[in-house]
């Protein structure tokens, strides 16, 4: 057996002139794994037979896996839990207050709600370099743990002024920053070669999951306890997360005590691939190619058109179709579930379908747009009050947005091998600017929140979509970029 050290997952940049292992060499090194339990590793360890005992016999990646879905799940729903409580904080809420309310205009709410993105795109490059440089356990663990405070306190800060509430939603953006990140870095460090695609499906489920925890949670606090108690319970869930991640989570699966000498050898084998910590990215080549453009062209589309979904569709049912504040948040969490079995479905789906890859990147990221496309223009000649229709609406356009995992994601994979982790966080800087975008258009095209208004919404929206999906398909690629596997590079 060779003994040459293993390197680390977490690093970023590619050994020169080494290779990724295909899916069916991953697989056949993992059953080779399963069967020599006595071999040494690397790392100086050996196997005994006490490693049976370890935690979860050789599974405890999947706690950690769960610890952080919880926990990037209580990320995004800090930031999702304005979106909805805006609509019972307000003075013009249909039902009773269970609290004094807040007098908010609507140029006030796009700022609010505008924050939490210009948080996030502000923080986003800082926060990769500290995760890179000291790991995702204490600076995910502590951010995580001030988006907590900060969601606490939006209650007395807004009974300051609404516009108090844009230094909590900054807060909330920083945390939010860390989404894409963490999904990367915890899934180069914990899964297996032959698990990479399990883990980054369940991991990036926590945009889904959060709706479905906030939502209804919402509406029940909202029409129970009163709106501060919103921001009181997502901010307590936030800080027992980060807690108990900070507790459970190691930067190395190798430095865990809880991770087995046998489960440390199925996480590692085959990483020699991985990138080398330190060395350059090879940006100005990234910039220039023609697929990692059509990746992120077709995600400003994706990312418009989510962000509508998700921000607004609460305000869409209850101050245009006058859907009470319950009947919403019950509504409201249909849509996420939907995009979560779909998600899911697709993810299977799409490594067995006898198809090129191209065609298949193609035919997916189209259904996913063009599909939430078609189903969010009905929404502009809808009648006030069928709010059955309009969820069926929101659900669908948002189940054909999970099927982008295997289109523009999938070929951000595909092209950059080893630096999908820089294309994904020019990704998070593209949602982030979506956030930021997205309140204004509706804050300028529908400020009366009329059928008629938001018609042009959803026809602006429409053609987003219809546009960045066009050029992903004319421009995307499958195949590995020449700087993605050369073994030697300039780099800028």
């Amino acid at each position: 057996m060779s003994t040459e050290k293993i390197p680390s997952p977490l690093a970023t940049a590619p050994d020169d002139g080494q290779q990724l292992l295909t899916p069916k060499e991953g697989l056949e090194l993992s059953q080779k794994d399963q069967k020599d339990e006595t071999q040494d590793l690397e790392s100086g360890k050996s196997l005994s037979v006490e490693d049976e005992s370890c935690c979860l016999k050789h599974k405890f990646r999947y706690v950690i896996l769960i610890v952080t879905v919880l926990c990037l799940t209580f990320t995004r729903s800090n930031e999702l839990s304005f979106n909805f409580t805006v609509i019972c904080m307000n003075m013009n809420t249909t039902e009773g207050h269970k609290e004094p309310p807040v007098e908010m205009n609507m140029n006030q709410i796009s700022k609010i709600m505008g924050s939490g993105g210009l948080g996030a795109l502000i923080s986003v490059m800082p926060l990769v370099h500290l995760i890179h440089k000291y790991g995702p356990r204490s600076v995910f663990g502590i951010i995580l743990f001030f988006s907590g405070l900060a969601t606490i306190a939006l209650g007395p800060l807004a009974r300051i002024s609404p516009l108090w509430m844009l230094l909590g939603r900054l807060v909330q953006g920083f945390a939010l920053s860390t989404v894409m990140p963490m999904t990367g870095a915890v899934s180069a460090e914990w899964a297996p070669m032959t698990e990479i695609g399990k883990f980054v499906t369940l991991l990036s489920a926590a945009g889904q999951l959060s709706q479905i925890l906030t939502m209804p949670l919402s509406a029940f606090l909202c029409v129970e306890s009163g709106w501060s108690s919103v921001y009181t319970a997502h901010g307590i869930l936030a800080i027992i997360g980060s807690l108990g991640f900070m507790a459970l989570y190691r930067n190395s699966a190798n430095s865990h005590p809880c991770v087995s000498e046998r489960e440390f050898r199925i996480i590692s084998r085959g990483s020699k691939q991985r990138p080398r910590r330190g060395d350059a990215v090879p940006y100005w080549d990234i910039a220039k190619s023609r697929s990692v453009w059509a990746v992120w062209i077709a995600f400003f589309g994706n990312a418009i058109g989510f962000q509508l979904i998700v921000q607004f569709m609460p305000t869409f049912l209850n101050k245009v179709l006058s859907v009470p504040v319950r009947r919403t948040g019950s509504l409201s969490i249909i849509p996420p579930i939907a995009q979560l079995v779909v998600k899911v479905i697709a993810g299977y789906a799409s490594d067995w379908i006898p198809l090129g890859e191209k065609l298949k990147l193609r035919l997916f990221n189209s259904a996913a747009q063009i599909g939430c496309a078609m189903f969010l223009l009905p929404l502009g000649f809808i009648n006030i009050g069928d709010g059955s229709f309009a969820i069926v609406c929101f659900s669908a356009s948002i189940s054909c947005l999970g099927l982008v995992a295997c289109g523009s994601m999938k070929s951000a994979t595909l092209i950059a091998r080893s630096y999908t982790h820089f294309v994904m966080a020019v990704v998070q800087i593209i949602v982030c600017i979506s956030m930021l975008f997205v309140p204004f258009i509706v804050a300028a095209i529908a400020p009366d929140n009329t059928v008629d208004q938001w018609r042009w919404v959803f026809i602006l929206v429409f053609s987003i979509l219809v546009m960045t999906n066009t050029v992903f398909c004319v421009l995307c690629g499958s195949e590995p970029e020449p700087w993605a596997l050369a073994q030697k590079k300039e780099v800028l």
